[in-house]
């Protein structure tokens, strides 16, 4: 259990590289376009690649009921995100973009359970995981720390993704104790779930946000290219 833990903490080191980059020189609005779309590249890749292939091959009723209790579940937590939302633009207060940061916490604690799961069932197959999430972490982050420069202290910029990723490491240890042993049903359910938070990160936060700023053709094909490299990881593991 503690290598895994130690191992889990790499994709944290990516958030907190990217949080550092995003504090110290704060890319411009069109740039961070482009890290969002790319980012979502990434972050639908895995669900496509990593995510929903598992659950297909499990219990199709249980991965329904595991996909409703994900939409249901994300878009409460947006619904209480918009209201939060908006207590603090009447406040005039600046800070976390709760809808953001809510999406990226549920992905990054996912990919933890993931991970776990991965290191039950073979160590090699987890340390592979780890360099692909590490991957993922370093631009979701910079993403999440560029929406905010600007707005906010650098230090609460090159600390948000890094207190989100350590919810990763929760993950790991939950995936590790409860999913090592776990039924093909529980396990569909578990992946249909991470399926629908991934989605709604990449469709409902991190694209809503890049178009918001501003669209290119250049930052456009940058989710094309996330895609693509995680589909090259996926193919390396």
């Amino acid at each position: 259990m503690g290598v895994v833990l130690l191992l889990a903490l790499v994709p944290v080191l990516a958030a907190a590289v990217s949080g550092a980059v995003a504090a110290l020189r704060p890319p411009g609005v069109r740039l961070t376009s482009g890290l969002q779309h790319f980012a979502a590249g990434v972050v639908f890749a895995a669900a496509a690649i990593e995510l929903l292939p598992g659950v297909l091959e499990r219990s199709p009723l249980v991965a329904v009921v595991g996909f409703a209790v994900g939409i249901a579940v994300m878009f409460g937590f947006r619904a209480v995100g918009e209201r939060l939302e908006e207590r603090r633009a009447t406040s005039g207060r600046a800070g976390l973009p709760i809808g953001l940061a809510v999406a990226i916490g549920v992905d990054f604690f996912i990919d933890g359970l993931i991970l776990g799961a991965g290191f039950a069932a073979e160590q090699r197959v987890g340390v592979l995981l780890t360099v692909a999430l590490a991957v993922e972490y370093l631009f979701v982050g910079l993403s999440l720390s560029a929406s905010l420069a600007g707005s906010v202290t650098r230090r609460f910029v090159a600390l948000a993704p890094v207190v989100l990723a350590l919810l990763t490491v929760v993950g790991t240890a939950l995936g590790v104790v409860l999913l090592a042993s776990a039924s093909p049903s529980v396990l569909a359910g578990v992946l249909a779930f991470g399926a629908v938070a991934f989605m709604y990160l990449a469709t409902e936060e991190l694209l809503v946000e890049a178009h918001a700023k501003g669209e290119t053709s250049i930052g456009s094909v940058g989710f094309f290219v996330g895609f693509l490299i995680y589909l090259v990881l996926s193919e390396l593991v």
